[in-house]
């Protein structure tokens, strides 16, 4: 199983790449999202204090608000649909030393459950873990599509993932391209790999 990873700089076009995978059957199981939390004014959050972990419920409040405001941005309107749906269940996931992100389906299973453990060295798995994992103890972190990936998705642009078996990469990778990809890269169990 390998993973396909593509940038997209609104939130409107990776919807549009969601809505597309969910119809050829992937789901909120197989793809994940995330995009940077960004305040009522649109600008992006950058302080990872922005927070205080003191408050629990009003850390679950702003999550379930998030989410909303995630999935209104990137319907636009339309009707919500199955990839509207993994969207709108995006929650506040906070990483260390990074700040608050918006994520959703297998993303967000990561990056929720041992996102605070990176701070400590807990190295998260796949492409998830090669961009915003413990640099220091992740194989392939420090690889330059792993800070490529960190970098744009920490200036704003939306990530979708997928996993899809290896005869699939490709029919994925088209149709990130088709929703606006700027960038679709493969990661696999050698790390980044180009993709046709």
């Amino acid at each position: 199983m390998s993973e396909v990873v593509g940038l997209f700089p609104s939130q409107h076009q990776a919807q549009d790449a969601v809505d597309r995978l969910t119809d050829l059957g992937y789901d909120a199981g197989t793809v994940g999202y995330v995009d940077r939390h960004r305040d009522q004014g649109g600008e992006i959050v950058t302080d990872p204090d922005h927070f205080d972990d003191d408050h629990d419920m009003e850390h679950h409040e702003v999550a379930e608000e998030a989410g909303k405001g995630a999935a209104g941005g990137a319907i636009g309107g339309a009707a919500v649909g199955a990839g509207a749906a993994l969207l709108a269940s995006a929650g506040l996931v906070l990483i260390p030393g990074v700040g608050p992100f918006l994520a959703a389906g297998t993303i967000a299973g990561v990056l929720g459950s041992t996102a605070v453990g990176a701070a400590g060295g807990a190295v998260l798995g796949g492409a998830t873990g090669a961009i915003f994992g413990a640099v220091e103890e992740h194989e392939h972190a420090d690889h330059d599509t792993s800070r490529h990936y960190r970098e744009r998705v920490s200036e704003g642009d939306a990530m979708v993932s997928v996993d899809a078996d290896s005869m699939e990469t490709a029919k994925v990778a088209d149709v990130m391209r088709q929703a606006g990809a700027t960038d679709v890269n493969v990661y696999g169990d050698e790390g980044w790999v180009a993709v046709d």
